[in-house]
């Protein structure tokens, strides 16, 4: 009888080429972070000295940390949505899947009428939460591959990490 652990770790060429196709949405999807990192950093700092620049420091408000997450969390909810619909699409029996991700996009859109404000950039939060448990059920169906499970992880992660600190600071 075989090992099952030896193949199960292998690295097969479909592997391989499966990793090497995925290094552009890795580097895509860790640079789309920026905007929500920025967002913190404006809340933290709450302005920028740019006197070399434009002879002047440039001020920043709360409003424009919680617009910056908000609006650019309402538009990610909305890809990741797209993404969910599209992982099933070849798929019959996962009518449940495209009511839960149009009910998230529905629930980042909604979340714009609390613009700019805690409650907008928590309802996003809620919002990520919950597409990452949609992509774990996906996952687990084998609808995504296994190095975006991975990427969604940890991506979310640090977006979780950084839209509550966010929360905290400007509370």
């Amino acid at each position: 009888m075989k090992k099952a652990s030896s193949t199960f770790f292998r690295q097969t060429p479909d592997y391989s080429s499966q990793m090497k196709t995925a290094l552009k949405p890795k580097t895509l999807t860790y640079l789309g972070a920026i905007p929500f990192i920025l967002a913190l950093l404006i809340a933290s700092y709450g302005y920028f000295n740019l006197d070399s620049l434009l002879g002047h420091e440039v001020r920043f408000t709360r409003f424009k940390s919680y617009f910056l997450a908000h609006t650019y969390g309402a538009v990610i909810v909305a890809f990741l949505a797209g993404i969910q619909w599209g992982s099933c699409l070849n798929q019959t029996n996962e009518n449940n899947h495209f009511i839960i991700s149009t009910v998230l996009a529905l629930m980042a859109w909604s979340s714009l009428f609390a613009f700019a404000s805690f409650i907008g950039v928590l309802t996003i939060l809620i919002t990520l939460v919950l597409a990452l448990l949609v992509d774990r059920h996906a996952f687990r169906k084998g609808l995504i591959p296994a190095w975006f499970w991975l990427l969604r992880i940890r991506i979310s992660l640090m977006i979780i990490l950084t839209l509550s600190l966010l929360l905290m600071i400007n509370k």
